[in-house]
């Protein structure tokens, strides 16, 4: 069986943090980003998603740390120049200009290869490369020297708090400098490309370009409509489509559906996610809500207070948070204070029952997780746990039920319903609970 062939990373954050003076917003945060991946950055409202995903768009700068895209420290490089396109909550849609217009816009900057390019162009642009290659190397290596210098004189313990902070603001600047003529060579061969070896885009050629689009996001028959016409959910489709058409490597979504109601926010999810797999875009998203983060990502980032908790796939962060807080951000959650007696044993509730756990201390404290759905009910099958029904609420497919076990509340989803204050036996697999190590952060 052939191997799965690794995807290429096309965004990586290196020991990333972010000030806004004396306000730490975000702590050595380290993420990598696969080409072609639905990346969903997911917290509560001040976690630092959203700084993360202007950092990645070029409206905001590192304090320190390497932003790296396609293996390049392009931290110092401005938005424009980025190969990334954003949508907003507000859409930024001009009123003034029609669906079509809207679309149109960016295009007005996108170049085409030229099909006659000269053997002498080329020979010239290899050259230029080589010289740009050494003049760049020349500059690293003066600021190697005086980077080494000042991370000298902050290990110098005699150094006051303020001089310290000065050295420190040296070295964050240095680096910028530094980001700067590792991209050097990119960046001339970029400019050199597009004055020499492309052409602007035609208008026959715009013209196809905006039909294309506006297939791909369902906006057929609306090209002439002015923006004011259209309902949320279409002008969203519009500030998609304006932004793909002009084929950037990188989506950045600043929760662009939170403003719509919930029907037409759940066409836009599909729609969302069947336009990045049909064109192999990275999308970035930012959102708070966590049954969308479930739905349309290919992996996500738990976001708390300027760090990142648990960087994985849905399933895996679902079934198994790395603590007490991931767990109880992603889902509904039975949690139980749980002692660690011997491999495939624990203490939950004051009785000693399986578990698949191995790898843990002898009587270390713990905290164990059982999602409602995988609580069963019994009205015979006895089990350790018994208890009474305190609350039944219908959800269409499931019941929704609450059973108390003496002071403790356990969360059931069942088929069956239980009537209130019927006593009932709870139980679960081995394989359902799940144990982890106390959240650091005393949640």
């Amino acid at each position: 069986m052939m191997e799965k062939e690794k995807k290429k990373i096309l965004i990586e954050l290196k020991n990333v943090d972010k000030e806004f003076g004396d306000k730490k917003v975000l702590n050595n945060v380290n993420l990598k980003i696969e080409k072609g991946d639905f990346v969903t950055l997911l917290g509560p409202s001040g976690s630092g998603k959203t700084t993360i995903l202007r950092l990645i768009g070029g409206f905001e700068w590192t304090t320190r740390g390497e932003f790296k895209f396609n293996g390049i420290d392009i931290k110092d490089l401005p938005a424009n120049k980025r190969d990334v396109s954003t949508i907003f909550q507000d859409y930024a849609l001009f009123t003034h200009l029609t669906v079509s217009g809207n679309i149109k816009y960016g295009l007005k900057l996108k170049r085409y290869p030229k099909t006659d390019v000269k053997e002498e162009v080329l020979k010239k642009l290899d050259e230029n490369k080589v010289k740009w290659s050494l003049y760049a190397k020349e500059k690293m290596l003066e600021l190697d020297k005086q980077q080494e210098e000042y991370i000298n004189e902050l290990n110098n313990s005699k150094l006051s708090k303020l001089k310290k902070a000065k050295i420190q603001r040296w070295l964050d600047d240095s680096d910028f400098k530094y980001s700067y003529w590792e991209n050097y060579v990119h960046a001339k061969t970029e400019h050199f490309e597009k004055r020499h070896l492309t052409r602007k885009i035609t208008k026959q050629e715009m013209e196809k370009e905006v039909s294309e689009i506006i297939k791909i996001v369902g906006l057929e028959g609306n090209e002439n409509k002015n923006i004011n016409e259209l309902s949320g959910g279409m002008k969203q489709r519009v500030a998609l489509a304006r932004s793909l058409v002009i084929e950037p490597e990188i989506l950045l979504l600043d929760e662009p559906l939170s403003a719509l109601d919930a029907k037409i926010r759940q066409k836009m999810q599909q729609l969302l996610r069947s336009v990045q797999k049909k064109l192999g875009i990275t999308f970035i998203f930012v959102t708070h809500d966590q049954d969308e983060a479930l739905e349309l990502s290919d992996k996500i980032a738990v976001i708390r207070d300027g760090e990142i908790e648990q960087y994985d796939s849905p399933k895996f962060i679902y079934d198994y948070p790395v603590n007490k807080w991931v767990a109880n951000f992603i889902g509904d959650s039975n949690f139980f204070e749980a002692e660690f007696i011997e491999p495939g044993k624990v203490m939950i509730l004051n009785h000693v029952i399986e578990t698949i756990h191995n790898n843990f201390e002898k009587n270390e404290k713990l905290d164990g997780l059982v999602r409602p759905e995988d609580i069963v009910l019994s009205r015979k099958i006895k089990s350790h746990y018994h208890g009474t029904v305190v609350k039944s609420t219908y959800k269409g497919s499931y019941y929704f039920i609450e059973v108390k076990i003496g002071e403790k509340i356990i969360l059931a989803e069942t088929i069956e319903n239980f009537e209130l204050n019927e006593e009932v036996y709870v139980h679960w697999t081995k394989e359902a609970l799940h144990l982890m190590k106390k959240d650091r952060k005393g949640f």
